[in-house]
């Protein structure tokens, strides 16, 4: 169905009714889940994607998870693609070198099925307890490479029509220093996955499969547009902008400059990391993933709360993230801290930004 047949107000009050299910999803997720980083410090999020992997809503969450599920969905389409999906299927991951952020953050994906076909993707992203490493909670401050953090999961199929593979339960039970609290942190990632394909479906039977389907790719065409009309707006140039961290943990003595130019020409936005520090022996590196993450939503902070926040944003972004730097390690650098790097890597860019937008 041809978007341009559903009225206005349809199309938007869609819009609404999903972030309301991502919304609810993040709710699930903090009420059900155990760990306190979780219930107190929120760090978890919800979205919903299209089949092919394009954002379609986001919870309000932690600034530093904004849009960082999305290469790690996409990832996991590439071993388990849409066609090969059945009702009751979950996924998960957390390698940081393949999509994930670092070893604590597993991502969780879940297919929405509405007239026996895949419709929507339902994905979650928590920060768990502990999955091994040299110190409990799998954030070693001393860590010189990844086989220090913890347990890495590549793309994995968790359940097949809503059987769970017990033995990977059995190995990752057998690598945290938690298995309750990590048992029941993933159950609510599960449960926030399943509320979503409910709501989901609900929505579909309300207005048909295929209207949704078009009003969702029309509501991705919106953001986009709506993006680059606000990036329009900024005047054509280039600002470039130097901070550094105090230290990678190991090395004490030995600052770690971070430099961004952001250039803004048209309606295009391109953020370049050339110059930032090579790779640390620290754990201060920060994984290809969480750095877009950051990006976006500086990009998010600089076009305005009003555009819907979907994959469309990001269409109009640019990111060059020079390969063996802090901000791109090669295996097998340590990256759990990431954390400060990537927030001072966002910090760098909206500060590149503040002569020209003040």
């Amino acid at each position: 169905m041809n978007a341009e047949r559903l009225d206005p107000a349809t199309i938007e009050i869609v819009r609404r009714r999903l972030d309301a299910i991502a919304e609810e999803m993040q709710a699930v997720m903090l009420r059900s889940a155990v760990s306190p980083i979780v219930r107190e410090a929120n760090d978890a999020s919800a979205s919903l994607f299209l089949p092919d992997g394009t954002l379609m809503a986001q919870s309000i969450s932690l600034p530093l998870l904004l849009g960082c599920l999305m290469p790690a969905v996409q990832r996991m389409l590439r071993d388990f693609p849409v066609a090969q999906m059945r009702p009751g299927d979950v996924y998960l991951m957390n390698d940081p070198y393949d999509g994930g952020t670092h070893i604590p953050d597993v991502s969780l994906m879940v297919p929405v099925f509405a007239e026996g076909r895949v419709i929507a993707l339902a994905g979650t992203i928590l920060h768990h307890q502990d999955l091994g490493g040299l110190t409990p909670g799998s954030l070693p401050t001393t860590a010189t490479e990844i086989f220090q953090e913890g347990l890495r999961l590549p793309p994995l199929q968790l359940a097949r029509e809503g059987v769970t593979d017990p033995q990977i339960l059995k190995i990752i039970n057998l690598n945290t220093r938690t298995p309750e609290a990590f048992n029941w942190d993933l159950e609510a990632q599960i449960a926030a996955c399943r509320v979503a394909a409910t709501r989901t479906a609900e929505l579909a039977a309300r207005h048909g499969a295929d209207a949704l389907h078009a009003m969702m790719l029309e509501l991705v065409r919106r953001a986009e547009a709506a993006t680059r009309a606000a990036l329009r707006a900024v005047p054509d140039g280039s600002w470039t902008y130097e901070d550094a961290l105090d230290n990678d943990g190991v090395e004490l003595d030995k600052p770690v400059p971070i430099r961004v130019r952001v250039t803004i020409a048209g309606d295009e936005m391109t953020i370049d990391f050339t110059g930032t520090s090579p790779q640390v022996r620290g754990p201060v590196n920060a994984a290809p993933a969480g750095v877009m993450a950051g990006c976006f939503f500086a990009l998010r902070a600089i076009t305005g709360p009003d555009i819907p926040n979907n994959g469309g944003c990001a269409r109009p972004l640019t990111v060059i993230l020079p390969e063996g730097s802090l901000l791109s390690p090669r295996m097998p650098s340590a990256l759990n801290a990431r954390t400060g790097t990537v927030k001072l890597a966002t910090n760098a860019i909206l500060a590149a930004l503040a002569p020209v937008l003040p």
